[in-house]
């Protein structure tokens, strides 16, 4: 028997205790940093309202935190942000103690972590056939509503959850929030209770600050939930009221006696009944797969409504099933929140640069430390203008906040004005050129107007830019010209001009010598060329990119005037007198057809065949006269078809609800639109209803 690998062993012990030592240490810091960061920014967002992060950024230190905990258990504290709510009472205002906590909710971020919580609460429960209640998670603030004998007595945020803000004055501005209650008969109200809820603003009504603080100079509010959050917490109520907060009850609280529901679903409906601002998406599920989809399909359609929405909330139906799942640390098993992808983030401006379009207009761009946000990687975003630029008060080398909603372009919503602490000098304020960046041409600019211009008509970019627009799908549609493709035609040359896209056949030789454009890429280009020549005058007009005038003013001139002829030779005065179309617009028209360049244009496009007439049939059809509009979530056609639909039949699509508004085609949600048209007094109907309206104007269901 042999004895010497013994002291090996004992020094491979040694070295993977040491090891393992210095892994626990390692996470041990890793941990109690991740921990001062989280709290720091809970702090800015839950106290202050000036978040240096964004949502998603946020979640991935919690989220990575709580790894670290689960790996080590013995790193886990009381304390630690992943065992308890965030934020804490600020001051300035009373304390109330809550008389339930509440709680923060666990988060999955797509189909298979909601699978797997489902599949815990089917091991908890021991039962496969749970209920549940999906609603749209509002991105606004907490708050408990207090009602004794049906008067509303007191209201505080959500604090640590354990203790919030009085902000009763501040709550009884809002117009949607009752103040007294009334049992319905059978139903008795309880002696006293909770409802629990979120307070938001709704988009509209942060545009409308915005545009007022921009009007007056002033900072831009950075994002709905901010401002929501920032004016509750205003200590003159009158300031509150200005800004015209909303409410969503989502929850019944406690209650003294008998509750008055079972289930989530009828304290909602109870609530509802009440006179409480329920939201009308809220839908009950009897399987998990069904409320995925739900979610999935909400993550799709959050831009259509008026108010923000960052994922969807979940509940366990039943409240007994919920007494029975319980709490752990600071989250309760039976509900969570389906995250979307973050529309917001926070990075680096490295660098304002300026691009040049089609009309020569100069538009200032955002270079950015690359961020991940609204679902794709982002390095650009959008500063619209000078002044815009200088409204935000954005400088080169700011920590900003990007917003990218579906798929919009990315913008900068404005700077964290909390991280330029200390570092003023190393910030840059944009100053806009005085030569186009491309053609080193003179930047015009006239005063009043909010864009600069490069004074060079025959600028590259100028030409590429507008032949991009002039082929793109809602112009001429023509397949197989896109930016790169473009802006590679004007630099070697073969395209100066619109026109030169159908000489482009008689240089197929030349082109062949190009590498990516072979035989089939360029019958491919040519077939598609050839057909956009039977494209109607609208599209032409579209595509020409006449200043102001876009797709519904294209084909208003269209329809009223028939052919280019007679568009060419109409005065102003003709101009003004087409339906839809003012003085700013009909003077844009009427000078671009002026403009002998212009006009040479139109003389080589016709002599290359391109169709200069439009087809009226649709003028005197069953919606002639008719401006509606068209919102939400239909079911049968998607909002475009049914629009598309309208204009053949006559009918004009209105942007927004006037008085001018003949009726409204609502779909699910709708928002703004919706509301506007219920305030104006607008008939609302649905798509069955529309239907049957086309039907009994004579028109045949295809």
């Amino acid at each position: 028997m042999t004895t010497s690998p013994a002291p090996r062993n004992r020094r491979g012990l040694r070295t993977q205790l040491r090891a393992d030592a210095a892994a626990i240490e390692a996470a041990r810091e890793r941990a109690e940093a991740l921990r001062l960061e989280i709290l720091e920014h809970d702090r800015r967002y839950y106290e202050q309202a000036q978040p240096t992060i964004g949502d998603s950024q946020y979640d991935a230190l919690v989220r990575e935190l709580r790894d670290l905990e689960t790996a080590y258990p013995e790193l886990a504290t009381p304390e630690s942000p992943t065992q308890r709510v965030s934020g804490r009472p600020a001051e300035g205002f009373a304390v109330v103690e809550h008389r339930e906590p509440m709680l923060s909710l666990g988060n999955v971020f797509g189909r298979d972590e909601l699978m797997a919580w489902y599949q815990r609460l089917v091991r908890l429960t021991e039962r496969d056939n749970i209920a549940f209640v999906c609603e749209p998670k509002i991105d606004g603030l907490a708050i408990a509503l207090v009602y004794r004998d049906g008067q509303f007595v007191q209201g505080a945020t959500r604090g640590d959850g354990q203790r919030g803000e009085n902000i009763t004055p501040n709550l009884e501005t809002i117009r949607s929030l009752p103040k007294r209650v009334t049992a319905a008969k059978g139903s008795p109200l309880p002696a006293a209770f909770e409802v629990r809820g979120e307070v938001y603003l709704s988009k509209a009504e942060f545009a409308r600050l915005n545009a007022q603080r921009a009007e007056a100079g002033e900072q831009l509010y950075m994002n709905p939930r901010n401002t929501a959050a920032g004016s509750l917490r205003q200590l003159d109520a009158s300031i509150t009221a200005s800004r015209h907060l909303d409410l969503f009850a989502y929850q019944l609280g406690w209650a003294d006696g008998d509750r008055p529901a079972t289930t989530h679903a009828e304290a909602i409906a109870w609530l509802g009944g009440l006179g409480f601002p329920t939201n009308p998406l809220a839908r009950r599920f009897e399987s998990i797969e069904e409320v995925a989809t739900f979610c999935e399909g909400w993550a799709e359609k959050r831009d259509a409504l008026d108010y923000e929405i960052d994922g969807v909330v979940v509940k366990v139906d039943d409240f007994g099933l919920q007494r029975d799942l319980g709490v752990v640390g600071r989250e309760p098993r039976w509900a969570v929140a389906w995250k979307f992808p973050a529309e917001q983030a926070v990075t680096r401006l490295r660098e304002i640069q300026v691009s040049v379009g089609r009309t020569g207009v100069l538009t200032p761009f955002a270079a950015l430390e690359p961020v991940f946000v609204g679902g794709a990687n982002v390095s650009m975003a959008t500063l619209h203008n000078f002044d815009h630029v200088r409204t935000l008060d954005v400088r080169e080398g700011d920590d900003v906040i990007v917003q990218r909603a579906g798929d919009v372009i990315p913008q900068v919503v404005g700077p964290v004005l909390a991280s330029r602490a200390g570092r003023e000098a190393e910030l840059r304020e944009f100053v806009m050129p005085e030569a186009c960046p491309v053609c080193h041409a003179p930047v015009e600019h006239d005063e009043g107007e909010a864009a600069y211009y490069c004074s060079n008509p025959d600028c590259p970019v100028r030409i590429a830019r507008s032949l991009e627009h002039y082929t793109s799908r809602g112009a001429l549609d023509i397949e197989g010209f896109g930016e790169e493709r473009c802006a590679m035609l004007v630099r070697l040359g073969f395209v100066q001009s619109l026109a030169d896209l159908y000489a482009l056949p008689g240089q197929r030789e030349a082109l062949l010598a190009i590498e990516g454009l072979g035989e089939k890429t360029l019958d491919a280009l040519f077939a598609h060329l050839e057909a956009s020549k039977r494209q109607p005058l609208h599209r032409l007009l579209i595509g020409l990119g006449i200043r102001h005038v876009g797709t519904e003013t294209a084909r208003a001139l269209a329809m009223h005037f028939g052919t280019l002829d007679a568009l060419r030779s109409a005065t102003l005065d003709d101009l003004q007198a087409v339906d839809g179309i003012g003085p700013v617009v009909a003077q844009a028209v009427f000078t671009w057809f002026q403009d002998q360049r212009h006009l040479a244009l139109l003389g080589r496009l016709v002599a290359a065949g391109v169709r200069t007439d439009e087809d009226v049939s649709a003028r005197g059809g069953i919606l002639d006269g008719l401006t509606i509009i068209v919102t939400g979530s239909l079911g049968r056609w998607s909002r475009n078809e049914v629009e598309q639909l309208i204009k053949s039949l006559g009918g004009k699509v209105g942007a927004s609800p006037s008085k001018k508004t003949s009726f409204v085609v609502a779909g699910e949600g709708g928002g703004g639109k919706r509301e506007k048209a219920d305030a104006l007094g607008v008939e609302i109907i649905d798509e069955a209803a529309f239907i049957e309206r086309l039907r009994e104007r004579g028109w045949g269901d295809r």
